[in-house]
């Protein structure tokens, strides 16, 4: 398996039609994300919402409104957070062709057992901790994926495992042959 990288995620439109599981757009974390994101590291956060292209930017603020306090938004980083995830979503419609995407926002990692989503494609970015962690096709046993097995089974070589770095944008490919991921 080989994993597609660029510096334009807009280079990712043909990405559906290639060979490759996996799109990783390299971005340099920002000035003053890492102590931004420790302030919201400390809440429970699971939230989740419908963003349309047009309106992404105030679709996310009345998203996380409720769930996110006032002096997180009170920070100048909040909108460059904000600013980024509106950005992402209206490119992911775009590539997507789409005028609305699904949008989640978790301070925990969502899923233990490895996976492969029940979608064309998902695009993912971690702002804070480790990355989601993926395995290359020759390192698993799809039998034991498909099986039900646990993830024991399911990973053939550990030393394989990859993990996808803060703020880099991954788009997985889903579906019967879609990236294994957790």
């Amino acid at each position: 398996m080989s994993v597609f990288y660029t510096n334009n995620i807009k280079e990712v439109n043909g990405f559906d039609s290639s060979s490759n599981q996996l799109a990783i757009l390299k971005r340099k974390i920002p000035k003053d994300a890492d102590l931004f994101f420790k302030k919201i590291m400390k809440s429970s956060l699971r939230i989740a919402g419908d963003v349309y292209e047009k309106t992404a930017n105030n679709d996310i603020k009345n998203i996380l409104d409720e769930e996110i306090s006032n002096k997180i938004q009170d920070d100048p980083f909040y909108e460059t957070w904000v600013r980024d995830m509106s950005d992402l979503c209206k490119t992911f419609c775009y590539l997507e062709k789409s005028h609305f995407v699904s949008f989640w926002v978790s301070s925990n990692r969502g899923c233990r057992r490895y996976h492969v989503d029940n979608v064309p494609r998902r695009l993912l970015v971690t702002y804070a901790g480790q990355g989601t962690e993926w395995l290359p096709d020759e390192a698993v046993n799809r039998d034991a994926y498909t099986n039900g097995e646990p993830n024991k089974n399911i990973l053939k070589d550990t030393s394989a495992k990859q993990f996808i770095n803060k703020w880099d944008v991954a788009i997985f490919k889903g579906g019967p042959k879609g990236l294994l991921h957790r």
